[in-house]
């Protein structure tokens, strides 16, 4: 999506124009599996309102939650308890029907009384799922509120504009950005540009804080006379002279504000009688790569801040290759209903806890 390749190499400098010609062919004709969602100048995107992807696998509620049936009210259900889980596809459930999702499983099993809200949306960072329970999931007043995440929604977080960090990414959506200023943390602005004005820019420099996306090189995109020839572009791509991103400062960084944003999560679910719970969700590379930057810095710093999270890797692990769809990254419906399984008691004691800590706030008389 940024110019002319040639022997499997993108050739540089990269091509704005083509970049933003592309993506306003998909703004055209979004993909069936993208179909769902829509832009949100909060967010960045999310599922709409009362929807149904055009492939028939995904629906949403009137309230905008991944639900089995499009324009169905959850709100109108009664309930007893409520448990909210926000994060990236693997809690939204992606590539696998509602029923078989995790979410769903874990619904029909911890008792008829209890609704499991999905508020996950496939491509979120860790930023992003801790803005959607802030908007979309404290009101529903959940008893239990999971944050799942994979090791690469870490990486998202640091990101401004996915399309640009992680080409494969099919829509040109922006995203919320965090960074860590006296000691806590800042939001870059509360309002992102739309996808269709994002594509009016006249140079990729001139997006708003691309500066703060570390998928953006400036050398990758500035045009030279010496790039009138093929060949010269042709080696200068293959065999790049400029410095690599500094690791050392790039994964600081990423451990650094993922603990934030998770710390905040925790904080805002107790601070309204919610209890939280964090969950790690293991991906095919966490069984194949044996070094992990992003993820184990981030949960050793966890664990150091006292902060208790499920580690679901030996739970997926159990069912080897069966935990995953043939060829694809997400779960199958047997990892769903493994980590559905594994997630049960943690759940079923967080609910029992919070029914506990109900009785015993309804019991006390003021003095």
């Amino acid at each position: 999506f940024a110019g002319v390749s040639f022997s499997g190499t993108l050739l540089l400098p990269k091509d704005w124009e083509d970049v933003k010609a592309r993506h306003l062919e998909i703004l055209a004709q979004v993909p069936p599996e993208l179909s769902h969602l829509v832009a949100d100048d909060f967010l960045g995107w999310a599922p709409g309102r009362s929807r149904r992807s055009s492939n028939g696998l995904y629906s949403s509620s009137v309230e905008g939650l991944r639900s089995f049936e499009a324009g169905i009210s959850l709100a109108s259900r009664a309930v007893g308890q409520r448990v909210a889980i926000v994060g990236d596809s693997f809690t939204f459930g992606l590539e696998v029907p509602f029923e078989d999702s995790w979410g769903a499983v874990l619904e029909r099993t911890p008792g008829s009384n209890v609704a499991v809200l999905n508020l996950g949306v496939d491509g979120y960072g860790v930023d992003q799922a801790l803005l959607r329970f802030e908007r979309d999931g404290r009101g529903w007043k959940p008893a239990v509120a999971i944050l799942g995440f994979i090791e690469h929604d870490l990486h998202r977080t640091l990101s401004v504009y996915p399309f640009v960090t992680f080409p494969e990414w099919g829509l040109p959506f922006a995203k919320p950005r965090f960074v860590l200023k006296n000691g806590g943390l800042e939001r870059l602005t509360d309002r992102l540009a739309s996808p269709t004005l994002i594509m009016t820019e006249p140079a990729i420099g001139d997006l708003p804080f691309i500066a703060h996306d570390p998928g953006f090189k400036p050398d990758e995109w500035d045009h030279h006379w010496y790039h009138a020839s093929f060949a010269v572009r042709f080696l200068l791509s293959r065999f790049r002279r400029w410095p690599s991103l500094n690791q050392e400062t790039y994964y600081g960084e990423l451990e650094r504000l993922n603990v934030a944003l998770v710390s905040r999560f925790i904080n805002v679910a107790k601070a309204d009688g919610t209890i939280p719970l964090i969950v790690f969700f293991p991906a095919r590379n966490d069984f194949t790569q044996g070094e992990h930057p992003a993820r184990d810095p981030v949960l050793a710093s966890l664990r150091r801040a006292g902060v208790e999270y499920t580690d679901l890797t030996s739970c997926v692990g159990a069912l080897g290759e069966k935990a995953f769809i043939p060829g694809r990254p997400h779960y199958s419906a047997a990892g769903n209903a493994a980590v559905a399984t594994c997630l049960l008691p943690v759940v079923r004691q967080a609910l029992m806890r919070e029914q506990d800590e109900t009785r015993t706030t309804a019991g006390r008389r003021p003095d």
